[in-house]
């Protein structure tokens, strides 16, 4: 019977970013449903999810906090120490280059994680995935704008970035949780029983927008650049960050959350950052689009990896 779940999962986990990918092949209005349906989640029911996944969260999770959130940061700003070094013996185009420090240090830190957490670690992983997506907005707005403003030809819009990512509405649902949860509030039954919906819509969703993503800037182009950045980003991260996992004492929980966190390909966004600040999008596109696409296969070790 766990099988036959397991494989229900994971056919559905296909499906979904499978359609999404057709369909962002069949119609020129997709970059518009991709827009529409992020929004859909990060206004509505990623803050609803996270809501009701905070206050239901263990509270050893929560002392957990600071070690969470410096492997948090050391989960970004390896892969982008590590391509730096890489490229000081290149003379690769500035655009170029910064297009691959975007995308080695912005993994997929939402739209894969969440389903995947729903489906093999259960709403309490949630709070874990929320820290990682508050402290990639951060990194977003400094690092991210900084290597935007340094390699690229445009300038950043810092007043527009940072009042972005203080109003990040899963930031928001974060901080009213705190308080929620600091005045001994717990949802009612009844209520929680309606919000369990919410968690396999957002599931699906967000794996359909994925599809979307890819489709969307599929490119093919440039493989040999994408392959050295999704090796930093998906093998020797996720090598450290596991054996930093191995010592470091965390409950079982919070390092399977870490774990699948690191093992993430280069978010999507990265090619929007691209675009805005006139870097190489092309060439972030090719290394989103094989980076997702090696991940896909890995799906089917992840029970085996993340227990």
């Amino acid at each position: 019977m766990q099988a036959l779940d397991l494989a229900l999962r994971m056919g559905l986990f296909y499906v979904f970013i499978l359609l999404g990918f057709a369909v962002a092949q069949k119609t020129k209005r997709a970059d518009h449903l991709a827009k529409v349906s992020t929004s859909l989640i990060i206004n509505l029911l990623l803050p609803i999810l996270i809501l009701q996944s905070l206050l239901a969260t263990p509270v050893n999770v929560l002392t957990e906090l600071p070690t969470v959130i410096l492997l948090g940061l050391l989960t970004h700003l390896l892969g982008f120490i590590l391509l730096l070094v890489v490229l000081r013996r290149r003379t690769l185009d500035k655009a170029k280059s910064g297009a691959l420090l975007l995308c080695v240090t912005f993994n997929n830190a939402m739209f894969l994680p969440i389903p995947l957490v729903l489906m093999f670690i259960g709403d309490a992983g949630i709070a874990i995935v929320t820290i990682f997506a508050i402290i990639q907005m951060a990194l977003f707005v400094t690092l991210g704008s900084f290597i935007g403003a340094n390699y690229g030809g445009g300038a950043p819009d810092l007043k527009s970035i940072v009042r972005k990512a203080v109003l990040f509405p899963p930031f928001l649902a974060a901080g009213l949780t705190a308080v929620l949860f600091a005045l001994g509030f717990t949802l009612p039954a009844e209520i929680t029983s309606v919000l369990e919906y919410n968690s396999t819509v957002t599931t699906y969703l967000a794996l359909f927008v994925v599809g979307l993503g890819v489709g969307t800037s599929f490119s093919l182009s440039g493989l040999r650049s994408a392959i050295e950045v999704i090796s930093i980003r998906q093998v020797l991260v996720p090598a450290v960050i596991g054996a930093v996992l191995f010592v470091s004492g965390l409950s079982d929980l919070t390092a399977r959350v870490i774990l699948l966190e690191a093992l993430m390909p280069p978010a999507v966004l990265t090619v929007t950052y691209a675009n805005r600040f006139k870097l190489d999008a092309e060439t972030a596109a090719t290394t989103v689009t094989v980076g997702t696409l090696l991940f896909m296969p890995f799906v089917l070790l992840l029970p085996l990896v993340i227990g």
